[in-house]
């Protein structure tokens, strides 16, 4: 285990970024739910992590996408699905 920056928008700074354990051979969707957990977002708030400008698949393993643990800062974005 890891661990790794993530960064929440939309939130004050002072809840925004954590330290989130992780295990860097998880796929992106099963960090997600760790994640979700850590910041106590609503289950219904779809989540993307954003790296270098660019929105990371869920089917992608953690340790793949080459984020370094003490530089680099993982970009959450949580987003509510649109209902009609």
């Amino acid at each position: 285990m890891t661990q790794y920056r993530f960064r929440l928008t939309g939130v004050p700074p002072d809840q925004a970024i954590k330290q989130i354990e992780v295990d860097p051979s998880q796929t992106i969707a099963e960090i997600k739910k760790n994640v979700q957990q850590e910041y106590k977002l609503n289950p219904v708030l779809a989540i993307q992590f954003i790296f270098k400008g660019k929105v990371l698949p869920d089917d992608l393993k953690f340790q793949k996408v080459g984020i370094h643990p003490k530089k680099d800062v993982i970009t959450v974005m949580a987003t509510q699905a649109g209902g009609k």
